[in-house]
């Protein structure tokens, strides 16, 4: 990624640091100078694009603007900003209130969640995994001064303490998630304040870089004609692509196993897949020369991301589609499948104009991931499973029961890593993704000739600054920065240490253990 995108990305994510700097005391000046400001004398942050994206982001000032080119990354944060502020702002159904509050809470997105109509809203709280989840409350909550001392304050020694370059642009951006994730984007009384501080900049960040994209493909570089002075018709041009990927055949790889060790199986098999949809994520956008703040959605197999709308992002998306079937294909035959969906739009189409056009992106994109489900192979992928030639036909896995090579136990050397896998997913802090070399083909396979590792803080250290075969690192339950750290993942690793045995000698009557599977209907359609 050049240095020209990555300002531009931290530029945008760095916009609004002047609302937190507003709401901590008595800087009554437009947060787009307290930003400014606070970010040039308090961080040391010296590059003119980045804080001129920061001082810039607005029209008043950008009009009044001396010296500023047309071709600055500030015009592309303005329409950013605008098309994600339009996004997330909704008035209150029959609301006479005017003006700003500094001290609102930020309110819970299921309030009016199908028809709902309550009033629950979220504590003063930093993204912290020790601190237990956040659950929205009826009780009265009021935003304190201290707490956005406190804020930024954090903001301040995590921007000391890393380089603003692309290597540190998924630390930045874990950064500003632990502290603004329960923060109000507008505390504006007459509209609703469910959108967070932390999604309104990344989502000005996705925005402003596809937006880049598209006209660099253009060869477009007044950008103060286009986005600025003719803003409104930039919100009309099909910039962006709305796009998803999703995984089939989850239910019945997870649920594969064997004998024993069931639940080190399920556990291990589930967390593989999650790192692994993570990992292709990583890799597209790669590829896309994006970051993860073009990440709108991931959970369950299933993720949706913002894209520029090229030629250049479709022809990638299409290559990268055919690596990724043909080397699943090679590890898993037909057990697992991704289907890729897209949709071109507008900036007006995310805030629903015309009405009903946001809800037919979605039905535009399912309907593609449709047809390649029930499209998956061509004739040569077809041709090429019926004749593919293993070395050994003459045994069948005991786990997974896919034919090929096996151990003494009956065992494919996949089944074993994902049995040595459990282990590390409870007791290791971070997993490594390397290039494949002769010493970490021990680790679980993954695209792009790749392979999973398990790290300590130590060993994570070391790899980073000597290892020319380390990409990138995910750090478990715990918010890290750091080179090529790409983000967190959420892992249930608790345990008490006994074994089944023990607890169903623990039951009342019989000695048996219950098992309770849940899950959610229709989250997705209710999204």
């Amino acid at each position: 990624m050049v240095d020209e995108k990555v300002r531009l990305i931290m530029g945008s994510l760095l916009h609004d640091t002047g609302k937190v700097i507003y709401r901590q005391g008595d800087d009554r000046r437009n947060h787009s100078i307290s930003g400014y400001d606070y970010l040039k004398e308090e961080t040391n942050l010296t590059d003119s694009e980045i804080l001129d994206c920061v001082r810039y982001h607005h029209a008043s000032l950008l009009k009044r603007a001396v010296g500023l080119k047309e071709n600055s990354l500030a015009y592309i944060v303005y329409l950013a900003d605008n098309i994600a502020a339009f996004s997330d702002r909704r008035k209150k159904d029959e609301s006479e209130d005017r003006g700003f509050e500094r001290s609102l809470p930020l309110q819970s997105v299921f309030n009016i969640l199908n028809g709902n109509h309550e009033k629950k809203h979220y504590a003063m709280q930093v993204l912290d995994p020790h601190a237990g989840i956040n659950y929205p409350t009826d009780q009265p909550v009021s935003m304190d001064e201290h707490f956005y001392k406190t804020v930024i304050q954090n903001i301040t020694e995590c921007l000391r303490g890393i380089e603003l370059d692309e290597k540190y642009l998924n630390s930045l951006l874990s950064v500003l998630e632990a502290n603004l994730s329960y923060i109000p984007s507008s505390t504006s009384k007459k509209e609703l304040t469910d959108i967070s501080l932390y999604d309104h900049i990344k989502m000005t960040a996705a925005i402003a870089a596809c937006t880049e994209q598209y006209l660099e493909e253009k060869q477009e570089r007044n950008y103060k004609k286009l986005l600025f002075e003719n803003a409104k018709q930039s919100y009309e041009e099909k910039m962006f692509l709305l796009y998803s990927m999703d995984i089939s055949g989850i239910q019945n790889f997870i649920y594969t196993v064997g004998e024993s060790g069931v639940l080190k199986g399920l556990r291990a098999r589930s967390f593989y897949l999650e790192i692994m949809m993570e990992h292709i994520i990583d890799l597209l956008l790669d590829k896309l020369e994006l970051s993860r703040v073009n990440l709108l959605y991931s959970g369950g197999g299933h993720c949706y991301l913002l894209l520029a709308n090229t030629k250049k992002t479709v022809d990638r998306i299409n290559e990268f589609q055919k690596e990724l079937k043909e080397w699943l294909l090679e590890q898993f035959q037909i057990e697992l499948y991704v289907a890729f969906g897209y949709v071109a739009c507008t900036g007006n189409a995310f805030r629903n104009i015309p009405e009903g056009s946001y809800g037919q992106l979605f039905r535009e994109m399912s309907k593609m991931l449709s047809e390649q489900k029930q499209h998956r192979y061509c004739a040569q992928d077809i041709i090429k499973l019926n004749h593919k030639k293993l070395r050994d036909y003459s045994r069948e896995c005991r786990v997974c029961k896919r034919i090929g090579r096996v151990d003494d136990e009956g065992v494919c050397p996949l089944c074993r890593k994902i049995e040595s896998l459990s282990k590390n997913v409870l007791y290791s802090e971070f997993f490594s993704v390397v290039l494949g070399n002769s010493e970490e083909k021990e680790g679980m396979p993954l695209p792009g000739g790749c392979y999973l590792v398990a790290d300590t803080k130590e060993s994570l250290s070391r790899r980073m600054e000597k290892d020319d075969h380390f990409v990138r690192a995910y750090s478990k339950n715990k918010m890290y920065t750091g080179k090529h750290i790409a983000t967190k993942l959420w892992v249930g690793d608790y345990t008490t240490g006994d074994t089944f045995e023990e607890f169903a000698k623990k039951s009342k009557g019989i000695n048996r253990i219950g098992v309770l599977r849940a899950d959610v209907d229709n989250l997705g359609q209710a999204i």
